[in-house]
C-alpha cells in the first residue's frame, strides 16, 4: 500500500496537532514553517472534555498535565478594575494549559519523524485526486492532502477560499507574559476591547489585549482611557498585533482542509482554542482511517465538527452568560503583586 503524503502549513497548536494524528496513521507529513519559532498567543485555558479526551487518546495528556498552569478563579471586573463577578476554578480534571506548552509538547513527540520546510506558502492545485504544490523555488511536490493551519490570518484561507467579507467583524490581539503574581484570572470584557490576566507558573502572568480593529490607530490608544492596572499592564506588553476575522465559512475544497484559527477563528481571549485543536486533529485523522473515499471523510469531518464550534463561538460571543457568582464575597479578596 502506498504512503499518503500531506503537506501542512502551520506549526502552531493546529498544525502539530495535525501533523502528529497524520504520523500515528503513517502518513508521510511535511510541515512548512514560518522560521520564526511561534510567539507567545493567548491566555492559559482548561482543556475541555472534547479537547481532554483527544489528548488522552493521543497519548498526550501525561505530558500535557505535568505543564499545567494554575488553576484559579476567574473574576470579571469592570472598566475601572471594580470587581462585577467571580467564575468558579476549572474541574481539577481539566489541566490548565497555553499554547506555548502545548506546542512544546507536540514538538517532543514529533521530533524527526516529520520532514519540515523554511518557504512561503505554495501556490496550490487541487484535483479530485490531490494537491500540486509549487514552491517559491520553483519545484513542484504532489500531496494527498494540504492542511492550512496558518491562523487567522491564513495565506492558504485566502488564497483557495474566498476571501473574509469586509462585513466581518475583525479583532486584533497582542499577548505576552510578564513578571507579575497574581492569585486569580481577570477579566475585563467592554462594548469593543477587552483584557485579560491568567497567573503563570514561576510568579509571571499572561495579559492579553483585544480590540476591534482600528487601521491606523496605535494599539495602545485603544486602552489610553482606562484606570486600575491597565496603563501598567499596557505598558510592559510589546510586540504587533496580530488580526483575524470570526468565519464560518467553508473548511473544506476538495483535498485542501482548514483547521484551527484559520477556519473557525473564535475571537479573542476564547477557552476553547486549545481544545477545538487537539480534537479536530484527531477527528480529520480519523475520519481518513475510517473513510476510504478520502471526499466523504473530509466532509463526515466537517459536518460532524461544526456544532462544536459553533458552541465555542456561541460562548466566546456572550462571555456574561456564564455561570457566575455574582457579588461573591470572594471577590473582596482578590490580591495582585507586582
Amino acid at each position: 500500500m502506498l504512503t499518503r503524503r500531506a503537506l501542512v502549513v502551520g506549526e502552531g497548536t493546529s498544525g502539530l496537532a495535525t501533523t502528529y494524528r497524520l504520523l500515528r496513521s503513517g502518513w508521510d507529513v511535511t510541515v512548512l514553517t514560518t522560521g520564526t519559532p511561534p510567539r507567545f498567543d493567548g491566555v492559559p485555558a482548561a482543556l475541555t472534555d472534547f479537547g481532554f479526551d483527544a489528548a488522552r487518546r493521543l497519548g498526550l495528556l501525561p505530558a500535557l498535565t505535568q505543564r499545567r498552569q494554575p488553576r484559579c478563579a476567574l473574576v470579571q471586573v469592570d472598566s475601572a478594575g471594580v470587581p462585577l463577578a467571580v467564575h468558579p476554578k476549572p474541574s481539577p480534571r481539566h489541566p490548565v494549559l497555553d499554547r506555548d506548552d502545548v506546542v512544546a509538547v507536540l514538538n517532543d513527540v514529533i521530533g524527526d519523524a516529520a520532514r519540515r520546510h523554511d518557504t512561503r506558502v505554495p501556490d496550490l492545485v487541487a484535483d479530485d485526486c490531490g494537491v500540486t504544490a509549487t514552491f517559491a523555488n520553483g519545484d513542484e511536490d504532489w500531496f494527498d492532502l494540504v492542511v492550512g493551519a496558518d491562523g487567522a490570518c491564513s495565506a492558504i484561507r485566502d488564497a483557495v477560499f474566498s476571501p473574509p467579507d469586509d462585513d466581518l467583524p475583525r479583532w486584533s490581539t497582542l499577548s505576552g507574559r510578564i513578571e507579575l503574581a497574581s492569585s486569580c484570572a481577570v477579566s475585563m470584557h467592554l462594548a469593543t476591547r477587552s483584557l485579560r490576566l491568567h497567573p503563570l507558573r514561576d510568579e509571571q502572568s499572561a495579559v492579553s489585549f483585544a480590540w476591534r480593529h482600528t487601521p491606523g490607530t496605535p494599539w495602545r490608544q485603544q486602552f489610553a482611557d482606562l484606570g486600575w492596572l491597565v496603563p501598567e499592564l499596557v505598558s510592559r506588553v510589546d510586540g504587533e498585533p496580530s488580526s483575524g476575522w470570526a468565519r464560518t465559512g467553508r473548511w473544506v475544497h476538495r483535498r485542501i482542509v482548514l483547521i484551527g484559527d484559520a477556519a473557525w477563528y473564535l475571537g479573542p481571549h476564547s477557552e476553547r482554542c486549545v481544545s477545538l485543536a487537539l480534537g479536530g486533529a484527531e477527528l480529520l485523522g480519523d475520519a481518513l482511517d475510517i473513510f476510504p473515499d478520502s471526499d466523504q471523510a473530509l466532509s463526515w469531518w466537517e459536518r460532524t465538527l461544526r456544532p462544536y464550534v459553533r458552541r465555542a463561538q456561541a460562548r466566546n460571543r456572550a462571555p456574561q452568560n456564564r455561570e457566575a457568582r455574582w457579588d461573591s464575597p470572594s471577590t473582596r479578596s482578590v490580591s495582585w503583586t507586582r
